[in-house]
């Protein structure tokens, strides 16, 4: 008899049931960790660059439309300082479309 496994993940928690064919079918339930850094530095929020994105505009756009220069310098900064080992060219000037950035928390996220 062909037993089929069916999983799915809800709310924390692993289910694994046997569907198709079997006539005992058990559950069992799995912990799945929902664990979050407890380091507000770690948490980070990620955004593809679009063709003439540049990181102080990225940043601008991160913080908002209330963020003036006084906001965003510092932040720029923080975000050049997360992406520059991960770019491809190396270069927080040389960005490329479809790279990933990291956009470190802000003073109101931490």
């Amino acid at each position: 008899m062909i037993r089929v496994l069916a999983i799915v993940v809800s709310v924390g928690i692993l289910m694994a049931t046997g569907v198709a064919g079997a006539s005992n079918a058990a559950q069992v339930r799995l912990p799945v960790s929902t664990t979050t850094p407890t380091d507000p530095q770690q948490e980070t929020d990620s955004v593809v660059v679009a063709r003439g994105d540049h990181l102080w505009k990225i940043s601008a756009r991160h913080l908002g439309q209330d963020s003036d220069s006084h906001d965003i310098a510092p932040y720029w900064h923080e975000v050049v300082e997360v992406n520059t080992p991960r770019l491809r060219s190396g270069d927080p000037d040389l960005i490329y479309p479809g790279e990933v950035v990291q956009l470190p928390a802000t003073r109101e996220q931490r």
